[in-house]
């Protein structure tokens, strides 16, 4: 899975029209200029205090020329909210990657530490997000689509590891991966948005002990200790 892979979020549409994209280079480039500016901004000052104006003048270009490529400013942010998966995806994809038959609970574990590296590094665009779905509802179809990619690809793994025989078949693979990804992302949210104090590495292990526990997965942490005991008590 590369950020190319990973499908277009909800797309929130003034009117019924849609907005051509660029086919130039001038143009790709300008439309590039002003998602960076939207970014900066969300940022900085928030959704609600962001205006189409503020987004145009740091781009440095017309007011006019922004609708040319976005019809509102919640449609700019549905493309925001894009790039962010994809940073997310690929923050997660630069983990090192683990040797062939490595545990399942390692590969569990790399997976939750890129994703909270990759919500550490857009940490404040996803406070953003996050605040916005509670009072826009049609952004808050854009941070569904958001979590849904990740519930459903979990979803998926849950499923073959239940045919495979690891997971017990009287889980729902839906509901599971819904809830231990709100586990995850909720932790993630409570820790570097709201300023909760952690350390990455404990928490990386501890939401995979929990998540492998509640799958009945072995951690292979927890197998490797249990290992070392009984070799000091024989």
């Amino acid at each position: 899975m590369t950020p190319a892979d990973v499908p277009r979020l909800t797309r929130v549409r003034a009117g019924s029209s849609t907005v051509t994209p660029p086919l130039t280079a001038r143009g790709a480039r300008t439309r590039a200029a002003l998602v960076k500016a939207a970014r900066g901004l969300f940022e900085r000052h928030g959704y609600v205090e962001t205006s189409v104006g503020d987004i145009a003048k740091r781009a440095r270009v017309a007011h006019g020329t922004f609708y040319t490529y976005f019809q509102s400013k919640e449609e700019i942010f549905a493309e925001v909210a894009d790039a962010l998966q994809a940073d997310l995806l690929r923050a997660a994809e630069a983990e090192p990657h683990l040797p062939a038959g490595s545990p399942l609970s390692e590969r569990i574990e790399r997976a939750n530490r890129g994703y909270l590296r990759g919500y550490e590094e857009n940490a404040r665009m996803m406070g953003v997000l996050e605040q916005v779905a509670t009072f826009n509802p049609r952004l808050a179809a854009t941070r569904r689509s958001s979590r849904r990619f990740y519930v459903q690809r979990n979803a998926s793994s849950i499923r073959r590891w239940q045919q495979e025989g690891l997971v017990d078949a009287r889980i729902d693979a839906a509901y599971a991966a819904s809830a231990l990804g709100s586990m995850i992302d909720r932790s993630a949210y409570v820790w570097l948005v709201l300023g909760e104090p952690f350390d990455l590495d404990e928490a990386v292990v501890q939401l995979t002990r929990l998540y492998c526990n509640a799958l009945g997965l072995p951690y292979h942490r927890d197998v490797e200790e249990s290992a070392a005991r009984r070799s000091r008590t024989t």
